[in-house]
């Protein structure tokens, strides 16, 4: 029989608090991993970006071009914050960039992936005319 929480004393509580937490913490950590939520690494967000458009060789083109001007444009808007003269404090302009960079590898990564898909679409359509 389980005493009531009035009846015990501190340490009781604080122990019966802490099992409460790991159990609610073990029960999460078993939800996310029957249902997959630990197997999709953040480098995968690059896949995800294309998700089931179809392979085109000439959209890659572009998607490059495309993520090459979009960076220098959010640089460009970054500066320009950063050189106004009301702004002070360098860490909107520091966060703004590191996230910029990190959006512009997992893109890049991304297009990357898609490049290599289709030349080994490619290589297997040879293989099979010979």
């Amino acid at each position: 029989m389980i005493p009531r929480l009035e009846d015990m004393t501190l340490g009781q509580r604080i122990l019966l608090t802490i099992i409460i937490v790991l159990v609610i913490l073990f029960a999460l950590a078993i939800v996310g991993w029957s249902t997959g939520g630990w197997d999709e690494a953040p480098a995968q967000q690059g896949e995800q970006l294309y998700g089931d458009t179809p392979l085109d060789a000439v959209l890659i083109r572009l998607d490059k071009r495309a993520l090459d001007t979009a960076y220098e444009q959010r640089l460009v808007k970054l500066w320009e914050v950063w050189i106004s003269p009301t702004t002070r404090d360098p860490s909107g302009f520091t966060n703004g960039l590191r996230i910029a960079r990190q959006r512009y590898a997992e893109a890049a990564a991304g297009i990357s992936r898609r490049e290599r898909q289709i030349l080994e679409l490619e290589q297997r359509h040879q293989e099979q005319r010979k």
